[in-house]
């Protein structure tokens, strides 16, 4: 479904913002390295072959973005405006493909 290959493109710009938004050092990089090479592989793999925890791990490292925009400082709107939204979108993509495939009514 869409939503595997949005979380693995903003998986993708979650590791080139790590590298290009101003303020992205220390915790804040290696969060943004990290959550994105998951989220990268997660997504991908996820569109190819389904399985239904990846929509979860998946949600849960979208929260964590959610709440590491909030908990790690930086001076930079953007670094912590891009952890914030980056997060939601994902956190919801994830929970979206994952209920979506659970609560699929059955063809006849």
């Amino acid at each position: 479904m869409w939503q595997e290959w949005i979380n693995g493109i903003l998986g993708l710009w979650l590791i080139v913002a790590s590298f290009t938004i101003a303020g992205s050092k220390g915790a804040n990089l290696a969060n943004g390295l990290i959550a994105g090479i998951i989220l990268l592989v997660l997504g991908l793999w996820a569109a190819v072959s389904y399985k239904g925890w990846q929509s979860l791990v998946v949600a849960v490292i979208g929260a964590w973005m959610v709440a590491a925009g909030l908990w790690f400082p930086s001076s930079y709107v953007a670094t912590v405006a891009n952890d914030i939204i980056a997060g939601a979108v994902v956190a919801i993509a994830g929970l979206w493909a994952g209920f979506s495939r659970t609560f699929r009514p059955k063809e006849a």
